[in-house]
């Protein structure tokens, strides 16, 4: 189970790094190859990088950009910069093989951050989208 988090990292990036139970290999090359293309929009660097694989939280404005635009990359934000719900549930049946248990917790997780409130800046938006996923998998002992 401790798979979940690049769904919910690909739920919030975010998620794609905190849930378990698909191929985190796969998944982590997908978001790093992400990373590495956002790396010059949002002018981010290595550490930046770091952060989102260590997840922690971003240490730089720069690194919250870096997760917004990955989050951008997989389709999981919606042109109002809020998590679109519908992508995620999609992100989480293929990082989760559609196993029942699995894409059950994911789905809890991505519905319940995506109704926080989060800044209107985007780049802030994803690093509260982030903190949300890592409490969630906290919470329910995924990490």
């Amino acid at each position: 189970m401790q798979r979940l988090l690049v769904i919910v990292m690909a739920i919030g990036l975010l998620c794609v790094a905190f849930v378990r139970g698909f191929d985190e290999k796969e998944a982590m090359a997908k978001m790093l190859e992400a990373s590495e293309a956002c790396m010059d929009k949002v002018g981010a660097n290595e550490a930046d990088i770091q952060d989102l694989i260590k997840k922690q939280p971003a240490s730089t404005y720069e690194g919250k950009c870096l997760r917004a635009c990955v989050m951008k990359s997989f389709g999981l934000f919606s042109e109002n910069g809020k998590l679109d719900t519908g992508a995620a549930h999609e992100k989480a049946k293929q990082y989760t093989g559609n196993d029942p248990a699995k894409l059950k917790l994911s789905l809890e997780i991505g519905d319940t951050c995506a109704s926080i409130s989060v800044p209107e800046d985007e780049c802030e938006a994803a690093e509260a989208y982030g903190a949300c996923f890592k409490g969630e998998a906290i919470k329910h002992g995924l990490m």
